[in-house]
């Protein structure tokens, strides 16, 4: 069987609430949890997939088509979030022109929210669920051995099948995963060199997972109140080694909050600096989970940034967010970073229910305060079926469940709204390229950058960041 896992061609993508300047102008991310898939399914059936991600592939459609046409897959497997549904949906139909036997399989975070929505979606045969590495593999073993019309399908849990055109929703699967036992990436499945960050620090990036989940509430995630689980650290280093060979050397920890568990944090910065290893990497981390000794931790194992979730300098708005921290445990945490030595990304919100402006250009006040090496303000947006998004319908602010009607019917013509009852969509744009002038051309900040450049590609690199934010107010 013929397995194709695919990132498709970004032709019809929905707009997100960072800057428009900065969208896909970071570089390209790894499909990390697609490639968990993909090496789990090669390793149980000792089956090699091919695995493309157009993007970074910079492939087009018709380029796309040829080599699905070259490689005539069983099965095509496609992790999506809501931002993508268009395209993954898009390329199914083209595909089914071409070969009307083949299958679709659609998992990831919009599946998560939306099993049945997405199944009833023509051209779609699948959905997975859940975690999908055991599921798909379930799936295509199921398929392969006993076919499409196998009673089998509907035992397995966190999928959804069609038959005949009727879709159905099988029961969630609600065993997690040991993440010990399962297998690295599938990063030999891709040219690592095509991914890349232009505010990294090595020469080629690429990105890690150490744990799984996070049990913060904050109001505006997907993930808030999930059981958090983490890697052995001797599996986890094993991986940086792997990555290393690969010739990556600047390695980016996804993992919403890696520091829950302190202990286990310092248990995998103390073996990378037993190992010898030498690694640039950065982190994702609550300013309430840091403290000076897991600093230096990091510090002495090689990594150079943390990106903090900060979001606002007023209490309130804080508390509206469901954060648990405050502006006094924020200032603490990144005075202990700055002095560890560690940079650090500042993560802002502007737009916030009930903000006022002022308020908002508070916010960048404070991030100056705070002396990050970046800060990015996205506007506050309601996601599909986060808590805030709930809250928002039950105060009246959205008035009606519009992704609820996205995901049912998607079509091109649909728009992310930012429904905030005192400012236009219009006007929070313009608000939030003021606040990325505002911060970005600040004298202090300039000068600090200009001290801190090492080479002639940083200064290239902070160069082309700083000018897509700048730009981006004389657009208007």
């Amino acid at each position: 069987m013929k397995i194709l896992f695919l990132v498709p061609p970004e032709v019809l993508p929905l707009e997100s609430s960072v800057p428009k300047a900065l969208e896909g102008g970071k570089g390209y991310y790894p499909k990390l949890g697609l490639m968990y898939v993909a090496g789990y399914y090669e390793r149980e059936t000792g089956n090699t997939p091919v695995f493309i991600d157009c993007p970074p592939e910079n492939m087009s459609e018709d380029e796309l088509l040829k080599r699905f046409k070259e490689i005539q897959p069983d099965l095509v497997g496609m992790s999506i979030m809501t931002f993508n549904l268009l395209d993954a949906l898009h390329t199914a139909e083209r595909f089914k022109k071409v070969n009307p036997d083949v299958k679709i399989c659609l998992g990831g975070p919009h599946v998560n929210l939306y099993p049945k929505e997405t199944l009833d979606q023509p051209n779609v045969d699948y959905v997975v669920f859940g975690e999908g590495e055991t599921i798909f593999t379930e799936l295509a073993i199921t398929l392969e051995t006993q076919g499409p019309e196998s009673e089998f399908l509907k035992d397995i849990k966190g999928l959804g099948w069609k038959r005949d055109g009727v879709a159905t929703v099988n029961s969630p699967q609600t065993d997690l995963i040991d993440l010990d036992r399962l297998p690295f990436p599938a990063r030999h499945l891709i040219d690592v060199s095509k991914y890349d960050h232009i505010i990294g620090e090595g020469s080629q990036f690429f990105t890690i997972q150490a744990t799984r989940g996070c049990p913060a509430a904050c109001s505006f995630c997907d993930i808030r109140k999930t059981t958090f689980r983490h890697r052995d650290p001797e599996n986890v280093v094993d991986e940086v080694q792997v990555a290393l060979d690969m010739g990556i050397d600047d390695l980016f920890f996804v993992d919403d909050t890696i520091t829950i568990n302190k202990q286990n944090v310092m248990d995998i910065c103390n073996l990378i600096v037993k190992r010898g290893i030498k690694v640039n990497f950065k982190i994702s981390s609550r300013v309430d989970t840091i403290s000076p000794e897991i600093l230096e931790a990091l510090k002495r194992a090689g990594c150079y940034r943390i990106h903090y979730g900060i979001e606002s300098a007023t209490p309130r708005h804080l508390k509206y967010l469901d954060k648990g921290q405050t502006p006094e445990k924020v200032l603490r945490a990144c005075k202990w970073t700055r002095e560890a030595g560690i940079g650090f990304f500042a993560y802002m919100m502007i737009g916030i229910p009930h903000e006022t402006k002022e308020e908002m250009f508070a916010t960048v006040d404070f991030a100056k305060k705070l002396r990050p090496d970046y800060a990015q303000f996205s506007i506050c947006t309601p996601y599909p079926k986060v808590e805030l998004y709930f809250r928002m319908l039950k105060e009246g602010i959205v008035p009606f469940d519009y992704w609820q009607e996205f995901a049912e019917s998607p079509s091109p013509d649909f728009r992310i709204k930012f429904w905030n009852k005192d400012f236009t969509d219009e006007e929070l744009r313009e608000l939030q390229d003021e606040c990325h002038s505002r911060f970005y051309r600040s004298p202090l900040y300039l000068i600090k950058q200009i001290a801190k450049v090492r080479s002639w590609s940083d200064f290239t690199a902070k160069a082309r960041m700083g000018t897509k934010i700048l730009t981006s107010r004389l657009s208007h």
